[in-house]
């Protein structure tokens, strides 16, 4: 599947993203509890010896300079804070809190339950391994959550947002954002904004039309939204005029379930692969025990299940080829 795979593409903050995060910090002291908020701009540049006992959960408190730093963290707890300029930031194995604040910031968290914060500025964000949370804060951000089970929040700016392995939760907030499950059982939510929700993960180990993804819950808030609904999500379009775009990926027993489509306002498309035969056969049957909800079948197939769909006809329905899909999405 070429489109999504230029989908994640956009994302953009795998390996080539996060290459050189082998500086030194630039000011390190300790604190033994978990801080919240970044260090004030003029801590102490000093590294205190750590004596509290074995068991008590040490903080490093680190702290860069004005301009571009390089930080790394300890293999313990750390609290880093780049501060203004261009920094890159990365935690190291143990549970960090790391803050770019101001500038164009690379952080990662690598290994460990880790919470990032990008702060100002257009900013590149890697949970890497454990349970992390990420906030891109201000700006157009990109957030990987990497593995484990995630939670990732755009806040303002328009965001890309993918959530990696794991269970995980995509906030995109305010602005116009790109939210990407990958695999997993994950909740997507775009939020105040004209957002593009995907559930969708090509297999790339087979040269058919497959979703390996795990059954997603996508939710477009508030703005005009475009879905892409894998096998067994649950789509809720929100408000706006939304279009929920399904296709051949889908297979009986595992379709997409639609909520609240609005024949008012709302569209479905299906794509089909216009490059391997015929244009598909689509039809829609009304669900035998359920009044009001409808199944989309295509060449026999039932994909997708509406609820709640009292004058849904096939003119609702657009049949898209995949070859016009990257056009239809600006890409």
């Amino acid at each position: 599947m070429l489109f999504f795979a230029g989908l994640l593409g956009m994302v953009a903050v795998g390996a080539s993203a996060f290459v050189g995060l082998d500086g030194a910090g630039d000011a390190v002291s300790q604190d033994d509890s978990p801080p919240d908020d970044p260090p004030p701009e003029n801590a102490p540049d000093l590294l205190d010896q750590v004596t509290d006992a074995p068991d008590t959960p040490v903080w490093q408190v680190i702290t860069g300079q004005d301009g571009a730093d390089e930080i790394i963290g300890t293999d313990g707890q750390d609290q880093i804070s780049g501060y203004q300029g261009d920094d890159t930031i990365t935690g190291g194995p143990g549970s960090d809190v790391l803050h770019g604040a101001e500038g164009r910031d690379v952080i990662s968290g690598e290994g460990g339950d880790d919470t990032l914060h990008g702060g100002d500025g257009n900013d590149s964000l890697l949970g890497g391994d454990g349970d992390d949370i990420l906030y891109g804060h201000n700006d157009d951000d990109r957030l990987w959550g990497g593995a484990g089970d995630d939670s990732l929040v755009g806040s303002a700016g328009d965001d890309t947002l993918s959530g990696g392995a794991g269970t995980d939760a995509l906030h995109g907030d305010i602005g116009n954002d790109y939210l990407i499950g990958d695999l997993g059982q994950d909740t997507l939510f775009g939020g105040i904004g004209n957002d593009t929700l995907s559930g969708v993960v090509d297999d790339p180990d087979t040269a058919s039309r497959d979703d390996i993804d795990g059954r997603d819950y996508l939710n477009g808030g508030s703005g005009d939204d475009v879905i892409f609904a894998g096998q067994g999500d649950i789509v809720s379009t929100g408000s706006g005029a939304d279009s929920v775009i399904l296709g051949d990926w889908l297979r009986a027993g595992h379709q997409a379930e639609i909520l609240d489509f609005s024949t008012a306002e709302d569209a479905l498309l299906v794509v089909y692969d216009d490059a391997g035969g015929a244009v598909p056969d689509i039809t829609l049957k009304p669900d035998p025990e359920t009044a009001g909800t409808q199944h989309l079948v295509l060449d026999g197939s039932a994909v997708a299940v509406i609820a709640n769909a009292q004058g849904l006809t096939l003119d609702h329905v657009t049949l898209l080829p995949q070859s016009g899909l990257a056009a239809l999405m600006g890409l």
